[in-house]
């Protein structure tokens, strides 16, 4: 599946999206995840990583991606693990990631 993203920021920056299973994939999506949420916080410039799966919808997922900046996105998603999820075919439809800048405490 073709992933289309946003341009990103050079320095921090959070990504949200939601993903959807094929019908009734949820359970092989959520084993790509979790393999992937392994090696994610792992890749330097990665400050947190979280996916999580709705209670309502199984086949629904939501990701909470935060980056030092551009560099370190493009790198995940030019890794291994990251095109083998993609070419997986367990998306319903291609995410459409936001691009969101975290707040700082006054």
């Amino acid at each position: 599946m073709d992933m289309q993203f946003p341009v990103f920021p050079e320095d921090e920056f959070v990504l949200y999206a939601t993903l959807l299973a094929i019908p009734n994939g949820g359970d092989k999506l959520e084993h790509h995840l979790r393999r992937l949420v392994r090696l994610t916080l792992s890749e330097p410039g990665t400050l947190d990583y979280v996916i999580a799966r709705d209670v309502e919808n199984t086949d629904i997922f939501h990701v909470y991606e935060k980056y030092t900046g551009r560099e370190a996105f493009e790198k995940h998603i030019t890794g291994q693990e990251f095109k083998d999820f993609a070419a997986a075919g367990l998306l319903a439809r291609p995410p459409a990631p936001k691009a969101l800048k975290p707040l700082q405490p006054l």
